[in-house]
């Protein structure tokens, strides 16, 4: 197949996120032999440095810089508008003619979209398939941000935001075929756009990147939690840990120790190293930490889709305590591949019951590892892509 990616981040070099996902999708689906064409906004003319790399596994690399002043402006004029604030962030001409001049001059068989906020752009395509990869409900992660937000400000954008983006999901209608990466974010989909073919794709995991060694010798106090402390599900994560749960570890467990591993935390994260917790920052290699941890947490108060921060160390096979939220769309059972707590109290014994028994990690974390290598391969998401592109190619083809 001759695909055309369009993204809204530039996906290299795929450190977390969506970028991660779409760098991922790209090499799998390169190495299944298609025919790869990408095109993409970056933010910055550094990142052109990035273009050489994807070249590897797309026949056809091309974007369109779009800095955040410009977008600030178009947001600030869609004031009046009734379409969600990330649509104008990422309106852009110079995009919609870059996507024409592309399907006109090239042998393209299906369009893969990713995210609502490109959806404007397969909105204007009638010549091809097109498929919609929303990952998640992004509706349903604005109705959680709304419940746990206590800013005036953050709660009067949130709920302007969430109102436009609940409206605006009904746009999947108009495409042969969306996808989510859980069926919790299926369900609000399929409510707001009655009629829309909403499958399921699972997020990934490199499991060549993430290998599990059942007889690694982690360190024994030590606890570890990694995502993009940019963004806000994850910082707010870790700062409820902090404050509300770990206190009560120290006094269970006086020997524990945090390690906080991710790129750009903001101040607020930052502020919470010394003592018995470590703020690392990025690093180049986040296995190594992995892997000389005795648990990984994931007390997420809120968001949607499916986290690599469960992914990863399930992979490997470290003990995970999480909460419900943060576990949701996984096929996981509760003291069977993982401990899923949701009051302060009961994530603090959880990790602190983890912590005092290799057995329960070594039996947690083996049982995680086999699930996550049997479903959460990127080689196998590939497939059920390849599936999802054939399905719009057959609806497009009868619908013509």
């Amino acid at each position: 197949m001759n695909i055309l990616f369009l993204t809204s981040r530039f996906p290299y070099p795929p450190y977390r996120g969506d970028k991660l996902k779409i760098f991922h999708l790209i090499r799998q689906l390169a190495r299944r032999g298609h025919s790869v064409t990408l095109r993409s906004f970056i933010a910055s003319k550094d990142e052109e440095a990035f273009i050489e790399p994807l070249r590897e596994h797309c026949v056809d690399v091309q974007t369109v810089l779009l800095t955040p002043a410009q977008s600030v402006v178009q947001c600030a004029s869609s004031v009046v508008s009734s379409d969600p604030f990330q649509i104008a962030y990422f309106r852009s001409t110079r995009m919609q003619r870059l996507i024409e001049e592309t399907l006109a001059s090239s042998p393209i068989d299906v369009v893969h979209v990713h995210l609502i906020r490109m959806a404007q752009y397969g909105l204007d395509i009638h010549t091809h398939p097109r498929v919609l990869d929303l990952t998640d409900a992004g509706s349903l992660y604005l109705k959680r941000f709304l419940a746990v937000t206590k800013s005036p400000i953050k709660k009067l954008f949130l709920t302007e935001e969430f109102k436009r983006l609940s409206h605006y999901e009904g746009v999947l209608t108009q495409f042969e075929q969306s996808l989510v990466c859980s069926n919790v974010d299926r369900k609000v989909l399929e409510e707001h756009a009655p009629g829309a073919d909403v499958g399921l794709l699972y997020n990934g995991i490199d499991l060549e990147s993430f290998p599990y060694d059942p007889c690694r010798t982690p360190e024994p106090n030590r606890i570890i939690y990694t995502g993009n402390m940019s963004y806000y599900p994850n910082a707010d994560g870790i700062l409820y840990f902090v404050k509300e749960i770990f206190p009560a570890i120290v006094r269970l467990h006086p020997e524990a120790e945090l390690f906080i591993v991710g790129q750009n935390p903001p101040s607020s994260v930052q502020e919470l190293a010394g003592g018995n917790i470590t703020v690392t920052g990025f690093v180049p290699d986040i296995t190594v930490e992995y892997l000389k941890s005795a648990v990984s947490i994931a007390p997420i108060r809120f968001g949607s889709g499916t986290l690599n921060k469960i992914l990863e160390p399930m992979a490997m096979g470290i003990a995970i305590v999480a909460t419900s939220q943060a576990a949701e769309g996984l096929p996981v059972e509760h003291d069977m591949n993982i401990l899923l707590a949701d009051t302060p109290r009961e994530f603090a014994e959880a990790v602190v019951r983890t912590l005092n028994d290799p057995q329960l990690q070594q039996r947690l974390g083996s049982n995680a590892a086999s699930m996550v290598r049997s479903l959460y391969s990127w080689e196998t998401i590939a497939g059920s892509l390849e599936d999802a592109y054939r399905t719009a190619m057959e609806k497009w083809k009868h619908g013509q």
